[in-house]
């Protein structure tokens, strides 16, 4: 019997560390197809086999050569390189790797890299859908060593759907994203995207005031509400890198949820509500599976917030906010009360 429930916890592991890898690799995508589709106009590499490799070499966007060096291919500095640098332990202690200035100037040389090398120039023969012929071909060309690169290449382009990017131009990206993998705000995927406003805003009707009150009034105007028209324009970005909206007045979850065009089922599992009755005006409310820690390290307490408050306000999952502060689930924290977001409390 003991045997039989260490293999539920060893299961249980691997299921939610999978879905925590699925979690990066979708906000990874999300990130980043549309500089694969642009380089992909350009220098005729499928955008998949880009994404790809990214997700792959950066581990979903968290590896060091990504975060301190913006380097999302592994691109060693080899003789030509005269730019900037930075040492990773890879297949030796100690490698030099290219340093890029940007994310964009990683992706740019990662597509002259494959375009100017003649070790390369039989991909440049295959179909540019056929991401499978690709994914073979960089192995067989030598760009990793892992026997299995191109199998691996294949499986997550497949489990994300990536080929789709393949069919598609950049002025597309956000509408797959969307179609994809639900709602995303418009800056995550393109951060120049600017909203345009009206230059002057509509003026609300004036409800007809008591006489007396007229003449105190009479240079107040009240503006119209600034809750964008189009729903996917409400999306914010939370510090913890995921998109949420803050639930307004009146709003329940199924309407959200049609809103949105996202399950009832999955919106409550994502923000751990046990009930539709739960959800409170003013609260975050995320389009996908909160994270394990917050982007703090410690949350002070105010009057009125619960535990379940302030995992919304971080974005972290509340059972991984009693854990780190040594509380029994249902117990409330105090006004005045430090939290550990990050790090474990130490024990009293």
């Amino acid at each position: 019997m003991r045997k039989k429930y260490f293999l539920y916890f060893l299961f249980a592991i691997a299921w939610c560390k999978s879905i925590l890898a699925q979690d990066r690799d979708i906000d990874y995508v999300q990130r980043y197809a549309l500089l694969a589709v642009k380089e992909m106009e350009i220098y005729k590499i499928p955008a998949s086999i880009t994404l790809a490799q990214g997700i792959l070499e950066t581990g979903g966007g968290q590896s060091k050569l990504a975060n301190q060096a913006n380097n999302h291919f592994g691109i060693k500095c080899k003789t030509e390189w005269t730019g900037e640098t930075i040492t990773h332990d890879d297949d030796a202690l100690g490698e030099c790797f290219r340093k890029y200035a940007s994310v964009e100037e990683s992706y740019r040389d990662h597509s002259k890299f494959l375009a100017e090398r003649p070790y390369y120039k039989n991909l440049f023969k295959l179909n540019l859908t056929d991401y499978k012929a690709w994914a073979h071909g960089l192995k067989k060309a030598g760009y990793a060593t892992n026997p299995r690169y191109a199998y691996i290449l294949i499986n997550k382009i497949e489990k994300l759907h990536l080929h789709q990017f393949d069919l598609i131009s950049n002025q597309d990206v956000y509408d797959q994203l969307v179609k994809l993998y639900g709602p995303v705000s418009r800056k995550i995927v393109d951060p120049s995207y600017e909203e345009i406003l009206p230059k002057n805003p509509v003026k609300v009707a004036e409800i007809q005031p008591q006489k007396e009150e007229k003449e105190a009034n009479k240079n107040f105007t009240v503006e119209e509400s600034a809750t964008p028209s189009n729903p996917v324009d409400r999306i914010l970005e939370h510090p913890n890198h995921l998109d949420y909206i803050v639930v307004e007045a009146g709003e329940t979850v199924k309407k959200i949820a049609d809103l949105f065009n996202i399950s009832q089922k999955n919106l409550m599992l994502y923000n751990e509500l046990k009930s539709p009755k739960d959800l409170k005006t003013g609260q975050f409310l995320f389009f996908n599976h909160k994270k394990n820690w917050g982007k703090e390290q410690y949350h002070t307490v105010k009057p009125g917030e619960t535990m379940y408050l302030i995992a919304q306000k971080h974005a972290m999952r509340v059972s991984k906010l009693y854990y780190k502060n040594r509380m029994e689930k249902g117990q409330e924290p105090q006004p005045g009360d430090i939290l550990y977001l990050r790090g474990r409390k130490p024990k009293q």
